[in-house]
């Protein structure tokens, strides 16, 4: 068995940040990651020579001092400033995304843009807050942008209608307040770094790949295809955060004694693997849904396929919800001859759109494509990836379920949850790297934990909201 101050299981950008500090803190650490490869969701693979990401992603502004001084360090020169140039479907029209007030009033859908007006006029009569994601929508915006965009949006990401889904959902998923605050933003956007974001020259996956190197030179183990099988303490860890050990065992048999875990897999395999998680924290866990998404990835052979790096579609009429363009995010070494599309179609693991070959999914987005006005692919290849776990499903029901659960991994003495998939919560990738920064600074240098400056950084993570 080997000791260590801190195993970190997982390895996407909270696991490796953490990960990171820690071994430049000086402890001694070990992480484990059950794939073959480190990231996460924020990986970048290569599809016909040129790197694509899992989705769409970018990196915001909007990131903590530190977490922006830590990517400069990290990436250099080759975190470029980028201005967003994306597409929202709305109705049967194309809006500039960022919007632009001026296209918003002249190119919006008739019928929509009156509802949209009487609803700005009555905003003050309506009540804050709501008990649901479509009351939350509906008290903010009006009842025009739940049915035409909230509302199927939501319903296509996370497979339920919005009246289904938590009051929490919206708040961590909507920025926006409220018209006013719609405005603002419309505001903001006409200057230049309202409408920037940053992205590293050689994909997102640049970013997980230097954290990886760095963890590794301050001296961190990275293990690849390591799952943890099960978590023991020691008699003298129930007696208080600071005291005994943790013994995380893998599914093949080897075992490290840590002073600390910090787990950033999903929670309900931490459950699982916990050797004391009563039978109701299990029964919870196992009401845990995530929704799923296929990626379908199209090799163009032309320079590229349009000038707008994404194409945002909430509407319901067709499966995806977003399609991506990863050469218009960069400057970087793509090849001049050739694109590739990134199309998102969310879906539950083992439906008709999972199971569909890669030939079935390049059809029916060919179809979607055509029925949004966008010009054919004349795709030469299309490869799929399926992604399990993507978006935490926070509906009415499950609420109570996530809040169990979550409350049992606070109440572990040796075991830290954190993440997007260990807090059950979309966050974007400065959000769960702030956390892996936070965690690692709780770890003192004799094991003891700083349970006051977690607590304080966890109500500080729980105001979060997704940056689209």
């Amino acid at each position: 068995m080997s000791a260590v101050d801190l195993v970190v299981v997982g390895g996407g950008p909270a696991g490796l940040t953490a990960a990171w500090q820690a071994a430049l803190d000086g402890r001694s650490v070990v992480l484990l990651e059950r794939s073959g490869r480190l990231g996460g969701m924020a990986a970048s693979v290569t599809i016909s020579g040129q790197r694509v990401d899992l989705g769409s992603h970018r990196l915001h502004p909007a990131a903590s001092p530190r977490v922006l001084e830590l990517l400069r360090e990290l990436l250099g020169d080759d975190l470029q400033t980028r201005e967003r140039n994306g597409r929202l479907r709305l109705g049967d029209r194309w809006l500039s995304f960022p919007l632009r007030a001026g296209e918003l009033l002249a190119r919006s859908p008739r019928r929509f843009a009156a509802r949209a007006l009487a609803d700005v006029a009555t905003a003050p009569l309506r009540p804050s807050g709501g008990a649901n994601f479509a009351e939350v929508v509906r008290n903010r915006f009006g009842q025009a942008v739940l049915d035409d965009f909230y509302g199927p949006y939501a319903e296509k990401l996370w497979g339920a209608p919005p009246e289904e889904l938590s009051a929490e959902l919206a708040h961590r998923r909507i920025s926006a307040s409220g018209p006013g605050d719609v405005v603002d933003r419309i505001r903001r956007a006409r200057q230049p770094e309202g409408r920037s974001f940053l992205y590293p020259r050689m994909g997102y996956g640049q970013i997980v790949e230097r954290l990886a190197t760095a963890a590794e030179g301050a001296g961190a183990v990275l293990q690849l295809r390591r799952t943890v099988g099960a978590i023991t303490r020691s008699p003298s860890a129930g007696l208080g955060n600071s005291v005994g050990t943790a013994t995380v065992t893998t599914t093949d048999g080897e075992s490290f004694e840590a002073r600390r875990v910090l787990w950033t897999a999903p929670i309900a395999a931490l459950v699982g693997a916990h050797d004391h998680a009563p039978p109701e924290v299990i029964a919870a866990a196992a009401g845990l849904r995530q929704r799923s998404m296929v990626l379908l990835y199209l090799v163009v052979p032309r320079p590229r396929y349009s000038d707008y790096d994404a194409h945002y579609i909430p509407t319901a009429e067709v499966a995806l919800s977003r399609l991506s363009e990863p050469k218009n995010y960069r400057d970087g070494p793509d090849p001049a001859e050739r694109t590739v599309l990134c199309a998102e179609i969310p879906c539950s693991a083992g439906d008709a759109v999972w199971r569909a070959s890669d030939a079935e999914l390049a059809r029916l987005v060919e179809r979607d494509l055509q029925q949004l006005g966008l010009p054919p692919s004349r795709c030469t290849a299309a490869v799929a990836f399926r992604l399990g776990s993507v978006y935490p499903v926070r509906d009415l029901d499950g609420e109570l379920a996530i809040a169990q659960v979550q409350a049992w991994a606070d109440s572990l003495p040796l075991t830290v949850a954190l993440g997007r998939q260990g807090t059950f919560v979309a966050d974007n990738l400065h959000h769960v790297m702030e956390m892996g920064l936070d965690a690692a600074a709780a770890l003192g240098p004799d094991g003891t934990w700083d349970d006051a400056a977690w607590r304080t950084a966890r109500m500080r993570h729980a105001q979060h909201v997704v940056e689209d």
